[in-house]
């Protein structure tokens, strides 16, 4: 199974065995240049899956909400994106079909079918800290869709939640780790408050420091860091493509 996972920085792409989840090729990483709109991106997709030979199903992450045929958001990567046939242009390149599935929400499906996220059947939030914050949640097992708590207001601070607690937070206001953990745990608190989950799950970059990170947060309910760290979000889009109901 093949997964794309497009974010406001660049896109990954790779190839999984559908029963492991394990990865089969080396991940191929391609970073936006200045340009990132569709008809810039799309067809390097595209090069990237004729250098693979892949012909077939393909799931694809979206940084917004989406259904499985229809992109409804763009927040961080232009609303260009919106009227773009992306769905219609991947097809053309290897045969399709092409499944949309959130971007954060597709970490999420990889987590709760591969990784630390697996056997949990309470409320599982998970939390994908990137370019903004992905906030998705499993109830009972079962996947609740675009949710996007991150494009709120922040309870305190001017601007939206994301603003101030996603992994880009660190760099627009130059924060140390510190820092921004006490940044972090004030949307960690509002979250918590507002979901009551059960178990929380974190993924994005800033994870490479979460030996620093885990002494400076906390949460009523367990803390961990995603197993497929680096690559969940193409794996969860890849599990997208086979079968047509996601979770």
């Amino acid at each position: 199974m093949l997964g794309i996972d497009l974010g406001g920085s660049g896109f990954r792409i790779a190839i999984f065995d559908a029963m492991s989840g394990q990865i089969t090729n080396d991940l191929v990483e391609v970073k936006h240049n200045e340009l990132h709109g569709p008809d810039e991106v799309i067809p390097r997709i595209c090069s990237v899956l004729n250098q693979l030979g892949w012909k077939g199903p393909v799931g694809l992450g979206f940084p917004g909400a989406v259904t499985e045929r229809k992109i409804l958001t763009a927040p961080n990567i232009g609303s260009e994106w919106l009227e773009s046939g992306v769905i219609e242009r991947l097809e053309e390149c290897c045969g399709g079909p092409i499944t949309l599935v959130n971007d954060a929400d597709a970490v999420a499906i990889a987590e709760i079918n591969f990784g630390t996220g697996r056997g949990e059947l309470g409320t599982l939030l998970t939390l994908t800290l990137g370019t903004g914050l992905g906030t998705t949640i499993h109830h009972e097992g079962k996947l609740i869709p675009n949710l996007e708590y991150g494009l709120l207001p922040h309870p305190t601070r001017a601007g939206r939640l994301e603003e101030h607690v996603s992994g880009r937070a660190r760099t627009a206001y130059n924060l140390t780790l510190n820092q921004w953990a006490k940044q972090f745990q004030e949307g960690l608190n509002h979250l918590c408050q507002r979901l009551n989950p059960d178990r929380i799950i974190l993924y994005g970059g800033i994870m490479e420091h979460w030996n620093e990170l885990q002494p400076l947060i906390s949460a009523p309910c367990p803390i961990q860091p995603a197993t497929h760290l680096g690559i969940a979000g193409t794996l969860g889009a890849a599990f997208c493509s086979l079968k047509p109901s996601k979770g």
